[in-house]
């Protein structure tokens, strides 16, 4: 039984640190056009792919002629957690 509490205690600590592992992140492709969202320059480059993606996302068709407030917020949200 004190094996079986031993070995659980072992695998209870090693959990939080695989946990918190990242994944490796790869540039796709690296030569691809990037542009500045008007409105959201202060967010820097993104890829083109990403900001159509993202304008998709948000329902904002055109990511060159953001409106709502919820578009710029939805734009803005979704550039960020792409980067």
């Amino acid at each position: 039984m004190k094996k079986l509490i031993a070995a659980l205690s072992v695998i209870a600590l090693g959990l939080p640190t695989a946990a918190l592992a990242t994944p490796e992140r790869r540039i796709v492709n690296p030569g691809e056009l990037m542009v500045l969202v008007p409105g959201l320059e202060e967010l820097g480059y993104s890829r083109i792919s990403t900001v159509e993606h993202c304008a998709g996302l948000t329902g904002a068709g055109n990511w060159m002629e953001l409106v709502t407030d919820s578009e710029f917020e939805g734009m803005e949200a979704c550039l960020i957690e792409h980067t």
